[in-house]
């Protein structure tokens, strides 16, 4: 279940640090995504979930926001069949200027994450890790 009034005060940091583009790594159905618009979120999205059953889910969370893009893979520290660094695809989802907040679902994960931004790790704005609203 999620809890609406935490995901109010996370728009509200968004808004504060002037974060523009929310990458969330372990989009899973798109609830993350849903709830930041629901709370009144109004900058891009793009989800990285690699495994089709879900990423079903949140294509559909996703299918008329043209401000959110799913794409079909996950963010770690290398490059292989479900896997991308996210240096590797900064400037592909990263628009000159942006602010980011990096949502990375579990915990255990963003070390590998954070590995895979490379150069780039300085311009991530926000980071956080865990479930998303648990």
């Amino acid at each position: 279940m999620l809890n609406f009034g935490r995901t109010r005060a996370l728009v509200r940091e968004l808004t504060r640090h002037e974060i523009d583009l929310v990458l969330a790594s372990g989009a899973h159905d798109g609830v993350f995504g849903r709830a930041l618009r629901r709370s009144g979120y109004r900058g891009r999205i793009v989800s990285f979930e690699p495994f089709g059953g879900v990423r079903a889910g949140v294509r559909r969370a996703a299918a008329r926001d043209a401000a959110w893009q799913v794409l079909p893979y996950a963010l770690g520290d290398r490059d292989g069949a479900w896997t991308r660094r996210l240096d590797q695809v900064w400037e592909d989802v990263v628009a000159p200027g942006e602010r980011v907040l990096l949502q990375v679902d579990h915990a255990p994960e963003l070390p590998e994450v954070l590995a895979g931004a490379g150069e780039f790790g300085p311009d991530l704005a926000l980071v956080r890790s865990g479930a998303a609203f648990a």
